[in-house]
């Protein structure tokens, strides 16, 4: 059986001392055997590090709103520009630091300014592109044209009154801090069978999904995947759902999910 592989980003496929290199040799040799392996995070592009580099068949973003396979986008649906400024109103509310996520690029406003500069320094150990947006007072139509979601960080968590006001039609996926509002229609899970019908008209093949994550947003995808790998170091509900439990990203986990269901 042929899989397409479908990979959470953080403390799955990398950390922030980078990505395991047993983990690019899985990849690598699944792919040889006929395998495909997408990335699939719900961070859009604009706020996400550059994924080029390691040889993936496609990438997925913005909680399954943008996808990609090889540099061809297959999948593109952006909030529109009514629906973005409408759902900047609602989190505009003086807290936090929101982030305005587009696939090529994204705004933030820091309204705690400590919480804003501690976070920029954690980022600025991986990489991660949060620390170059220019302020999301600055966006225009166009700029609004190419967002995919919303990210809120509140210490504490987002205030109730603030999610009850969010618009029909959006979930908030709370991680700590952090609450991210993407449109309802996609998400990590949904983008699985696109993605899957898509390669198997590409290639003229059949394919089974397989998901491997390690955290409470990546349940919807080990839910829908055929197959499906909570990493050793995730959260004790991703192991509950999942088929198989591997070692931590640090102990060689994805090479070891990849030998197990014999994908190398």
């Amino acid at each position: 059986m042929r899989y397409v592989v479908f990979l959470d980003l953080d403390n799955t496929f990398w950390t922030v001392d980078g990505v395991p290199e047993s983990a690019l040799e899985a990849i690598g040799r699944a792919q040889a055997r006929g395998h495909r392996v997408f990335s699939n995070t719900g961070r859009s592009r604009g706020e996400t590090r550059d994924l080029m580099p390691y040889g993936l068949d496609g990438r997925c973003y913005a909680a399954g709103a943008e996808a990609f396979l090889g540099e061809r986008k297959v999948v593109d649906n952006p909030l529109g520009v009514e629906v973005s400024r409408a759902l900047l109103e609602v989190l505009d509310v003086g807290e936090g630091i929101l982030i305005a996520e587009g696939g090529d690029r994204c705004f933030v406003r820091g309204y705690d300014a400590d919480f804003l500069a501690e976070t920029q320094r954690t980022c600025a150990r991986t990489n991660d592109p949060f620390i170059d947006h220019p302020d999301i007072g600055l966006m225009s139509d166009a700029d609004h044209a190419q967002i995919y979601k919303y990210s809120l960080w509140v210490r504490g968590g987002v205030p109730a009154d603030v999610l009850s006001s969010i618009p029909e039609g959006f979930v908030p996926t709370s991680m700590g801090d952090a609450t991210e509002f993407t449109d309802l229609r996609f998400s990590k899970a949904t983008v699985l069978e696109t993605i899957r019908r898509i390669v198997e008209e590409t290639d003229g093949k059949e394919y089974a999904t397989m998901a491997v994550g390690d955290s409470g947003n990546d349940i919807s995808m080990l839910r829908a995947a055929q197959v499906s790998v909570c990493m050793g170091n995730g959260t004790n509900e991703a192991k509950d759902v999942a088929d198989y439990v591997t070692r931590a990203i640090d102990e060689d986990g994805l090479y070891h999910a990849f030998e197990h269901f014999k994908l190398i």
